[in-house]
């Protein structure tokens, strides 16, 4: 159950926003279901793009190299975006890196093959084409279907000025991109009661009105079954575009954020598209998708019950430890906040006695505390009093690498003092993390701590939450380690 009194809200500049639980950020049966038919389309491409490659290959009589080159360039291809679910697909976008990368796949395998000329053509003149022309046929297939679909699916604009009434014009009129704005929300920081709107209240072109505020947003995403979320950026005060934007991690619809043509900020080519010549680019949350919460989960069950069982001995000793210096209650359980405000129970070894309860809820911690012993004092050097929370991990209250969690009484005071704090709760808390292994531990800077740990849940990475790990093993073994 939730933290007693903890407002589970976050800074938006506007007011409180409710804080989804985690369940929220899992797409429902119907939004599954229309993710699972969009995604046929790209996989189909994909085994169009490997069959022709290997029926170029094989031509040469490359045997065995027809796989492998087939699963070479839809590989290659994947890593260069061309099989991403688009709403303004586009052949001449994708042709020249399509080509290049066709081009490369099919030298790299002629190389092997006893006449590489030949080889390179005939795999060249097979594979490209089709390719190309099967992408061009389902380009078509996709602009006739929505189109011709009865129902375009439910777009939510947030931003209620000139440039988002023009898209919700270019919506409207724009069959093609399959969607239809159903609503419109005011980012201004000012918090709208839908009920206090005036009915005339509507935009200059698409007469789409405006249901409300960005307090508003989690129940009219759920209310109108909104399946897109546009967000207009040039009608979103610079201060409160990173909170309207994390506040998508928790809602069960895609967002794409429309920027502005003058923008000046960089994006992937592989992630940019256009609406009627906007620029815009599909925000992809990586912890959103199941595969990624799963792969996380999984490496936290392996590598906590891996060191739970190989750190036996180095438990037992620290343990020993804090019984001799400190008699009975080796263990020390605190109260602290998990993923999505839930309140649960922190293991530690204890290397000090609290006065009372109340004073373990509500003390910051002291580094030079003179109740501190020489072996308590050790624990905390080396952060060895944390070992029982990996019992935390292998339970599921943590993960390995995750915001740090805090205590209630804190978790309280820094959500109404420093923005965007609650926003570290849409993930696992963890042992170890971004924050941590830059020093952000103990009495540190609170909005900076946030601020990095909202970083790294933004832009995670499984790749990365090895990296933190092996930093972190390091700064362990190696105390003066730069």
């Amino acid at each position: 159950m939730r933290a007693q009194g903890l407002s589970p809200s976050i800074d938006s500049g506007g007011g409180p926003v409710d804080l989804l639980p985690a369940d929220a950020a899992v797409l429902g049966p119907a939004a599954r279901g229309v993710r699972t038919l969009a995604g046929l389309g790209p996989a189909c491409v994909a085994v169009v793009d490997g069959w022709a490659m290997a029926v170029g290959v094989s031509v040469s009589r490359g045997g065995v190299l027809a796989g492998l080159a087939a699963l070479a360039v839809v590989a290659f291809n994947a890593s260069g975006g061309l099989y991403r679910t688009r709403r303004s697909p586009s052949l001449l976008a994708d042709a020249p890196p399509l080509l290049a990368r066709t081009l490369v796949v099919c030298a790299a395998v002629a190389l092997l093959l006893p006449d590489p000329v030949a080889a390179l053509l005939w795999a060249a003149a097979l594979s490209a084409p089709v390719s190309l022309g099967f992408r061009a046929f389902m380009n078509a297939a996709v602009r006739t279907y929505r189109c011709r679909r009865a129902r375009p699916r439910p777009a939510l604009v947030v931003g209620t000025g000139g440039a988002a009434a023009h898209l919700v014009g270019i919506l409207r009129d724009r069959g093609e991109f399959g969607l239809s704005a159903v609503g419109q929300v005011a980012a201004d920081g000012a918090d709208l009661d839908p009920a206090s709107l005036d009915p005339a209240t509507v935009t200059a072109f698409g007469e789409t009105p405006v249901l409300g505020g960005m307090s508003d947003l989690p129940a009219l995403v759920e209310e109108h079954s909104v399946d897109t979320l546009v967000v207009v950026a040039e009608d979103v005060h610079p201060d409160q575009l990173d909170a309207v934007l994390r506040m998508s991690f928790g809602l069960p619809c895609e967002t794409l954020l429309v920027q502005p043509p003058s923008d000046v900020v960089p994006v992937a080519p592989m992630r940019r598209e256009y609406l009627a010549g906007l620029p815009c680019a599909r925000v992809d949350w990586g912890l959103r998708a199941p595969s990624a919460r799963r792969a996380k989960r999984a490496l936290d069950l392996l590598a906590a019950s891996l060191l739970l069982v190989v750190g036996a001995p180095v438990f037992a000793a620290c343990a020993l430890a804090v019984r001799i210096e400190g008699g009975p209650g080796v263990l020390f359980q605190q109260r602290r906040i998990g993923l999505g405000g839930e309140e649960f129970v922190l293991l530690k070894f204890r290397t000090l006695k609290p006065a009372d309860e109340q004073e373990s809820d509500t003390r910051w911690t002291v580094k030079n505390d003179a109740r501190l012993g020489r072996v308590g004092r050790f624990l905390r050097d080396t952060s060895l009093d944390e070992l029982p929370q990996l019992w935390n991990v292998v339970r599921g209250d943590m993960s390995l690498v995750g915001p740090r969690p805090e205590r209630p009484h804190f978790v309280e005071q820094f959500a109404r003092t420093c923005p965007g704090y609650m926003l570290r709760h849409r993930v696992p808390v963890g042992m170890t993390g971004w924050a941590q292994i830059h020093g952000f531990r103990g009495d540190t800077s609170i909005e900076l701590r946030a601020r990095l740990d909202n970083h790294y849940i933004d832009h995670w990475t499984f790749a990365g939450d090895l990296k933190i790990l092996l930093l972190t093993a390091r700064a362990m073994l190696c105390r003066n380690a730069g």
